[in-house]
C-alpha cells in the first residue's frame, strides 16, 4: 500500500513543462489576435465618432460654446486647486525627508492671514458669545490641514464640472439625433 501512493504521488515534471508552454503559446496567439481585433474596432469607431462630431459641431450655437468655455473654465480652476493642494502636500514631504519633522500646515493660518483684525477674527481669538460654535471652528481649523482643504474642493470641482459637461455634450448630441 506504500508503494501504490508513492506512486500516485510522483510528480512529472516534463509534463508540467510541455503543458504549460502549450498554454502560454495560446495565451499570446489569444492576447495578439485581441489586441488586433481591438485596434480595428476602435479605428472604425474613431472614423465613425469623427464623422459624428463634424455632422454635430456645424450644428452648435454660440451659448453652447459659451457654456463649454464656462464649464472648461470652471473644471481646470478646479484641477489647479488641487494641484496646488498636491504641490503644497509635495513641499510638506520634501521637507519631512530633509529634515525628519512634519511641518504642518493648518487652516488656521490661512484663517489668521486672511481675516486679521476683522470681528470674526476677534471672535475666533476672544468669543464672548457662542462659544460651543467658537470651539467647533476652531477643532476645525486647527486639524484641518491646508493641503486637504485644496485637494477635496479641487477634485470634487474638476470631476462636477466635468460630468456636467459631458451630461451636456451627450444631451446635445440627442438632441440633434432627435432632429434628423
Amino acid at each position: 500500500m506504500n508503494t501504490e501512493s508513492q506512486q500516485h504521488s510522483k510528480f512529472n515534471h516534463e509534463e508540467w513543462i510541455d503543458r504549460l508552454s502549450r498554454f502560454m503559446d495560446t495565451a499570446q496567439q489569444f492576447s495578439m489576435e485581441f489586441f488586433q481585433a481591438f485596434k480595428t474596432l476602435s479605428q472604425k469607431g474613431l472614423l465613425e465618432a469623427w464623422k459624428e462630431i463634424r455632422s454635430s459641431a456645424s450644428k452648435l450655437t454660440t451659448v453652447d460654446f459659451i457654456f463649454a468655455g464656462f464649464m472648461i473654465s470652471v473644471g481646470l480652476f478646479g484641477v489647479l486647486i488641487f494641484l496646488v493642494g498636491i504641490g503644497l502636500l509635495s513641499y510638506q514631504s520634501f521637507l519631512w525627508l530633509q529634515n525628519g519633522v512634519w511641518t504642518e500646515y493648518p487652516l488656521f493660518v490661512i484663517f489668521n492671514f486672511l481675516f486679521e483684525n476683522t470681528p470674526l477674527h476677534q471672535w475666533m481669538t476672544h468669543p464672548e458669545s457662542w462659544f460651543g460654535l467658537q470651539k467647533l471652528f476652531l477643532w476645525l481649523l486647527e486639524s484641518v490641514p491646508v493641503s486637504l482643504a485644496l485637494v477635496v474642493p479641487g477634485f470634487s470641482i474638476s470631476f462636477i464640472a466635468g460630468g456636467i459637461f459631458a451630461a451636456a455634450l451627450a444631451f446635445r448630441y440627442y438632441q440633434f439625433k432627435k432632429m434628423q
